[in-house]
């Protein structure tokens, strides 16, 4: 995921973020019926003693994850399992969709393949269910999976496990808010935010382009990526389905969402024939200070995930507050504090011979000290809530981070044709920031291009 969000992050490390990738599975080979929980898993392995080659497909991880990897929990597994061999490719989220397609469409590739918070619902049916191998009385140790666990699972059964949760906050520059004469915290209100917008977002009249930008969501420069959008929404009480199962893109909650991005778009940079242009790029996170110039990046606040955040052993962190988004508990009744989360996940695929040798790799890389290494070298939270501790509990924004996760979390997870959903907003989005469309003509091209899509 860090690969992921660091490839969609323009101005804050962010444009376009993330996550907005296009793509359809390929039909699914068809899947052999699962053996029932409470018996005993056919069996998929290779007979003893013959050569088996365990393939692993990674996208989440850093140099020292795969480092340590190697060292550590591979050669334990190969020990443990006399004739086995692990092997790891290091993937790229830059066209995961097609790569992932080939290996589903040919049936064969990886056995362990690592998947994006709402790739359960895209690759479900291709998926293996591994509730025999690691569901509850399977794997005493998977009670000790937290919330995140929701993004391992399609149709009720698990087909892997999460390997961290990283939420989207809102990072704010205390100093810069007091600066600009904002003394109140982090807004908690629609009408707030679109009032800090204005007060706190500065313009150099010589270049008619900002100088500092009160609120940098994702997509710096539009203001209008989709998984903002949802944040807002979600806040708002929203829910993307109806109890029908249809889109629940023509609610009240969702045309006021719209309206909110249209009016802080504004706020910032004015309407689109008189449009001021963007920050310039600087050194390290919006919220940051460049250390070549000494002069802060330009952001007072970021709603983001960490990874677009200053690394934890920055200075600046003595003027950063972490919230969650708030809502507008004034005018919607149901709003609540969100941290939207994102849950990366290693699955196993379906059409894999070595179901249960897959599934003790899993459990060896993810016990409680294994999660905890994994996450620490990519500076994200655990999914397993026995694993945060050590560098979680000793660093304060993470310490931060993981109680909100915990209390304001809302998954990523259980969206239909993301791939599809995300182009149909992106272009619908795109019309409202160049005023092409206004909010309610947004939202009503959204719910009919998207009731299409799922239809076919």
């Amino acid at each position: 995921m860090q690969k992921k969000m660091l490839a969609l992050l323009s101005v804050l490390i962010l444009a376009s973020l993330v996550i907005s990738a296009c793509g359809t599975p390929a039909t699914a080979p068809a899947a052999t019926e699962a053996p029932a929980a409470t018996e005993a898993p056919a069996a998929t392995e290779a007979p003893a003693g013959e050569a088996v080659t365990l393939k692993v497909y990674l996208l989440d991880y850093t140099p020292d994850t795969i480092a340590w990897l190697k060292s550590d929990i591979n050669p334990a597994f190969e020990a443990a399992h006399p004739g086995v061999t692990v092997e790891i490719t290091e993937g790229s989220w830059s066209g995961w969709d097609t790569t992932f397609s080939g290996f589903f469409a040919a049936g064969e590739g990886p056995d362990i393949i690592n998947l994006g918070s709402e790739m359960n619902t895209l690759y479900g049916e291709s998926l293996a269910d591994m509730d025999p191998y690691l569901g509850e009385g399977a794997w005493d140790e998977i009670t000790n999976f937290g919330p995140a666990l929701e993004n391992a699972k399609y149709d009720g059964k698990l087909r892997g496990l999460p390997i961290f949760t990283a939420p989207r906050y809102v990072f704010c520059r205390t100093d810069l808010m007091e600066a600009s004469g904002w003394t109140t915290g982090a807004p908690q209100n629609f009408a707030q935010w679109t009032e800090f917008a204005s007060t706190a977002s500065t313009i150099d009249p010589a270049t008619n382009s900002l100088t500092q930008q009160a609120l940098v969501p994702v997509d710096a420069g539009s203001m209008a990526d989709w998984q903002w959008w949802l944040l807002v929404y979600y806040s708002l009480g929203g829910e993307l389905y109806k109890a029908d199962g249809t889109p629940n893109f023509d609610s009240p909650e969702a045309v006021a969402a719209t309206q909110f991005l249209f009016d802080m778009r504004q706020a910032t940079y004015g309407d689109a024939a008189n449009a001021v242009g963007s920050l310039p790029t600087g050194q390290g996170s919006v919220i940051d200070v460049d250390d070549a110039t000494g002069k802060d990046n330009g952001a007072v606040c970021l709603a983001h995930s960490g990874w677009a955040a200053p690394a934890f052993d920055r200075p600046i962190w003595e003027n950063v507050s972490i919230e969650p988004f708030y809502g507008d508990p004034e005018n919607f009744p149901n709003s609540k504090p969100v941290v939207l989360a994102f849950n990366d996940w290693l699955a196993v695929a379906d059409y894999s011979a070595n179901k249960e040798l897959a599934a003790e790799w899993l459990k060896m890389a993810f016990s409680k000290e294994a999660n905890n290494k994994w996450n620490e070298t990519m500076g994200l939270i655990p999914a397993r809530n026995d694993s945060q501790y050590g560098y979680v509990t000793d660093s304060p924004q993470l310490q931060r981070e993981a109680e909100l996760a915990s209390q304001y979390g809302v998954g990523f997870a259980g969206i239909k044709e993301a791939a599809k959903l995300s182009t149909i907003m992106q272009d619908a989005l795109g019309k409202l920031i160049t005023e092409e469309l206004t909010p309610e003509e947004v939202i009503a091209k959204i719910q009919e291009e998207y009731t299409a899509a799922l239809a076919e």
